[in-house]
């Protein structure tokens, strides 16, 4: 029993020990599940929070890709429909001009003048169309040569009034005095990158004044860094607008184009080691500073500009303009010829004209002069010699003037260092080396001088241009573009055309002997020797007198062009080409027949010829009309884009597909540009693969596309030969 007790004792301790295990492994068990039930709930909280980032990274994705495709949107629509609204805004005009006609002289006036603009601006998109085709092709190279800044800046204010004549806002140059006046650098991607800011920024709505104000600080050895910092007043840019200031795009709401030109000058700025920076406020304008490095000629000579005589310098002057900031960055010009200077405001001068007798040089805005004030200026000349200057807005020069024999000097905004010298010493009737002698002067007007504008010939074409063949016309120009094109027009004339880059070059050529030329197309604002001393140099030797030289320059003040004729100039003709015009200037001095003869013949109607794959019509028509500004365009197109059909092959191969979106991109816009439609389509249809992801069938156009591009180029190539 024991035994048995025994037993049951050792059996009840056998299942007392294994209930207490028993409650033990319960216990590990539940916590065993509220170990997996807690990383249950975590896992399940870690893919809900990773489910929203994924969530949030998909919609940030999916608007970076619509950001994307807008871009994409507005590039291809500014490259494919690049003069569209441009020639909208013509027929705006014109029908503006036809529904006026209670003022038909005024409306007539205001539709030539919004005509003339549409041409600059539609010229302007041209050139920097081939500028951006150069820029692929790497064909853009930086040349740095001895250059007058003051010339660089008269070609920017006179393109940017030709582009803007009527505008109302105030263009000011605040120029420091210790800007030298020679330097060394590419001075022809200065004045485009200069001419492209300044050009964005006039186009800004509700613009009342730009500033450029220009610094020179010192760097090392002759080294110098040019800061030239444009600050307006604008509406201004918001964020986005900045981030996207240097990417091309078409504004729909205010239908314009916008960015091509910004785009080519900071890649030509990023070329010439120069920086750019863009600050911006909304509602208080935008200030854009940029730095360029350049050498220093003679940097010792700290005065660049030496009055020729004594009695020049430590005059009394009054400045009274409508801008008291012009007035000031006048102020700062005449200053620096030791000027003891007063600016007045003009509320200040209206209330109560102050006593202007102490003064020996009195400028005032043209708006001030009244019978009253030109009554009091009369009286004061009568007892000492007053210098009286009338100053206006070459923006508004189209304006008929106050005219009066009481104003001594017409001076017009914005002005430089060199133009006040100028004027000061014409105004003075002082002789300066910078004009030609007297003697000179005489001789050179042996040859015909036209100081009149040169009037348009009506239905020019290239083949009017044969009227002069075997004539020998040397071509004066620092822009390779506007050689190629002068090329262009004259290659089937059976003109003999030779090329100088600078005015050193062209005195070289003309005195060499090697060729006896019968006009000479010169340029003015080019490095090394500009247009008025080379000009100068060649009337040096009388064997040349009765050689023609015609003016072609953006140079539009009265002063410049006088200033050409002083120089040995014989006629004048204005930037943008005009065929007709350039017509009318070449018959004057080649042909014996009168002009009026030469307008009396109509164009003769020439065969069509249609080519595979392009229309012709449709590429001339985005190029300005000029058949042979679209022959440059196409030229260029060859060369960045003509292989291209190798390229896209090797990006499909190798599965690069944003860089065949990048490449695709780029020649729809081109493509529609240049009149190549089936191309065009060919691309779009690649792009809409692209778009929707398709990249495994992007092989299956690998063929159609090499068939393109080659039938393409060889029409180009046929339609160049043949023109």
């Amino acid at each position: 029993m024991n035994m048995n007790k025994g037993g049951i004792v050792t059996s009840g301790l056998s299942m007392m020990t294994f209930a207490q295990a028993g409650d033990g492994a319960s216990v590990e068990t539940f916590w065993i599940w509220v170990a997996l039930f807690a990383l249950g709930a975590v896992g399940v909280a870690i893919l809900f929070i990773s489910s929203q980032q994924t969530h949030k990274m998909q919609l940030m994705h999916q608007t970076m890709l619509d950001k994307q495709l807008q871009m994409e949107k507005n590039q291809n629509i500014l490259l494919t429909n690049m003069s569209e609204n441009i020639h909208n805004m013509a027929k705006l005009a014109i029908e503006k001009v036809q529904n006026n006609p209670n003022n038909v002289t005024s409306s007539l006036k205001y539709g030539g003048e919004i005509l003339v603009n549409v041409e600059h601006r539609l010229l302007d998109v041209t050139n920097d169309l081939i500028d951006f085709l150069r820029l692929k092709s790497r064909k853009i190279e930086i040349i740095n040569e001895e250059f007058n800044i003051n010339n660089v800046l008269n070609e920017l204010s006179g393109s940017i009034c030709s582009e803007f004549s009527g505008s109302h806002v105030e263009l000011i140059f605040d120029i420091d005095k210790n800007i030298p006046r020679r330097l060394i650098g590419d001075s022809l991607h200065l004045g485009q990158i200069l001419n492209s800011i300044l050009g964005h920024i006039m186009n800004q709505p509700n613009l009342d004044e730009v500033k450029l104000e220009i610094s020179m600080f010192d760097t090392f050895e002759a080294g110098g860094e040019l800061q030239f910092q444009f600050v307006d007043m604008s509406a201004g840019l918001d964020a986005e607008a900045l981030n996207n200031l240097f990417i091309p795009y078409y504004d729909e709401k205010s239908g314009v184009y916008v960015g091509l030109g910004l785009f080519v000058a900071n890649e030509l700025l990023g070329m010439m080691s120069g920086e750019l920076s863009v600050q911006s406020t909304v509602g208080r304008g935008s200030t854009y500073t940029l730095s360029l490095p350049f050498d220093v000629v003679e940097k010792a000579n700290l005065r660049m500009y030496r009055l020729p005589d004594k009695i020049l310098v430590e005059k009394k002057v009054l400045i009274v303009d409508n801008n008291y900031n012009s007035a000031l960055a006048i102020k700062k010009m005449f200053a620096y010829f030791r000027h003891e200077v007063k600016v007045l405001s003009k509320e200040e001068f209206g209330k109560n004209i102050p006593n202007l007798t102490p003064y020996d040089i009195v400028v005032l805005n043209e708006s001030l002069f009244t019978p009253r004030l030109v009554e009091y200026f009369s009286k004061i000349k009568l007892g000492k010699d007053l210098k009286v200057i009338a100053l206006n807005s070459l923006l508004q020069s189209s304006k008929k003037s106050f005219v009066n024999e009481v104003i001594d000097v017409y001076l017009f905004k914005p002005l430089n260092q060199e133009r006040v010298f100028e004027m000061i010493v014409n105004m003075y009737d002082i002789k300066s080396s910078v004009y030609v002698p007297e003697e000179k002067k005489e001789v050179a007007k042996r040859v015909q001088t036209h100081k009149t504008h040169i009037v348009e010939t009506k239905g020019v074409t290239q083949n009017s241009f044969k009227d002069f063949a075997g004539k020998h016309i040397l071509i004066v120009e620092d822009n390779i573009i506007n050689q190629k094109v002068l090329i262009n027009l004259f290659h089937l004339s059976g003109v003999n055309i030779s090329i100088a880059s600078n005015g050193q070059e062209a005195v070289n050529i003309v005195k060499s002997g090697k060729v006896v030329f019968d006009l000479v197309l010169m340029d003015i604002n080019m490095p090394i020797m500009d247009g008025y001393t080379a000009t100068q140099m060649i009337r040096l030797d009388s064997k040349f007198d009765a050689l023609p030289i015609v003016a072609f320059t953006a140079l539009v003040l009265d002063s410049e062009i006088q200033k050409m004729f002083n120089s040995g100039i014989n006629a004048f003709l204005a930037k943008p080409l005009n065929v007709g015009k350039l017509y009318t200037a070449l018959s004057t001095y080649l042909l014996d027949t009168p002009v009026v003869k030469v307008q009396e013949k109509e164009a003769q109607p020439t065969e069509k010829i249609s080519y595979t794959g392009i229309n012709i019509e449709d590429g001339i028509k985005h190029s300005n009309n000029s058949e042979a500004l679209y022959m440059e365009v196409l030229k260029e197109f060859m060369e960045a884009y003509g292989q291209s059909d190798a390229i896209f092959e090797k990006l499909v191969r190798e599965h690069r597909y944003e860089q065949v979106r990048m490449l695709c991109v780029d020649m729809r816009g081109l493509t529609a540009t240049i009149g190549a439609k089936d191309m065009h389509v060919l691309i779009s249809e690649i792009l809409q693969q692209i778009l929707y992801k398709k990249y495994e069938l992007l092989v299956n156009y690998k063929e159609k596309y090499v068939f393109e591009i080659q039938t393409l180029n060889k029409s180009i190539q046929k339609y160049l030969s043949a023109a």
